[in-house]
């Protein structure tokens, strides 16, 4: 079973049929969905800035662009509706969208509206986002979420802003080694490195092959085993990114059995599905 683990409801993704034509195209079981720019159809082209800087995190730089932007266009006002977005295309698109609540601090009463909506919509996990509001891992924000997630043994994918959040975030995990948690982008991958960091529950995603450079992905897979890494395409952001991304997985120089657990089958078992 092939999964992308990490992609947005726009651009490629907006519609139910674009979806499974997408998703067939490239021999895709499923895809998991956040919100993305509302009715949006565009699909953006990113600088390979993983392979001028493949020993670099990018993302820090990426992270400057994206606060900016979201923090001028307001665009956090509209997950609460793109969730529900999300919700609509599990029900139209035959099975082939799993959905992850995106929460973040402008939804009142988070664990009241998380159990309402786990009742009704069933989702398989829970994403936060740094860049597009200001709140620090060591938050009530965060704990409340954290804390959650793990309660209910869903996956909190994180996407991270800065170093010190990654500083953070290995101290939270310490004492929470049961949270199910994956890191977006490789982020901070270093830094766990350097503090040798890792548990079971705890996983890379890999995407995308614009921000994530091949050396980094061999320094994660040697560093957590490729149980532990998360394929992923961050659609709309990146042109062609199933195929691109997947190529990239097929071409490395580890075993098929490997390429598959990356591929979805670690996504498939973290889900249960």
């Amino acid at each position: 079973m092939i999964i992308d683990g990490h992609a947005h409801a726009s651009g490629d993704f907006l519609k139910p049929e674009s979806i499974i034509d997408n998703l067939d195209k490239s021999g895709v079981d499923k895809v998991i969905l956040v919100p993305g720019e509302l009715e949006s159809t565009k699909n953006y082209s990113l600088p390979n800035l993983a392979r001028l800087f493949p020993s670099q995190n990018v993302v820090k730089v990426t992270n400057l662009l994206t606060k900016f932007v979201i923090g001028i266009a307001g665009t956090v006002k509209q997950i609460s509706k793109g969730n529900e977005y999300v919700y609509n295309l599990t029900q139209k698109a035959n099975g082939r969208v799993i959905q992850f609540i995106w929460i973040t601090q402008q939804i009142e009463n988070p664990i009241e509206y998380l159990n309402e909506k786990l009742a009704i919509w069933n989702f398989k996990g829970v994403k936060l986002h740094q860049c597009w509001e200001d709140y620090s891992v060591d938050s009530d924000f965060f704990n409340t979420i954290a804390e959650w997630t793990e309660k209910n043994s869903l996956p909190l994918f994180i996407h991270l802003y800065s170093d010190n959040d990654v500083k953070q975030l290995i101290k939270y995990k310490r004492e929470h080694p049961g949270l199910k948690l994956i890191v977006a982008h490789l982020f901070g991958l270093e830094i766990f490195i350097e503090q040798n960091y890792k548990d079971e529950n705890l996983y890379f995603d890999i995407s995308t092959i614009q921000l994530t450079s091949t050396k980094r992905f061999m320094d994660a897979i040697k560093f957590v085993g490729t149980t532990n890494i998360i394929f992923g395409t961050d659609t709309p952001y990146g042109k062609d990114n199933l195929k691109r991304n997947i190529d990239r997985i097929r071409s490395l120089d580890i075993s098929t059995k490997e390429k598959e657990l990356i591929l979805g089958e670690n996504m498939r078992n973290l889900l249960k599905i």
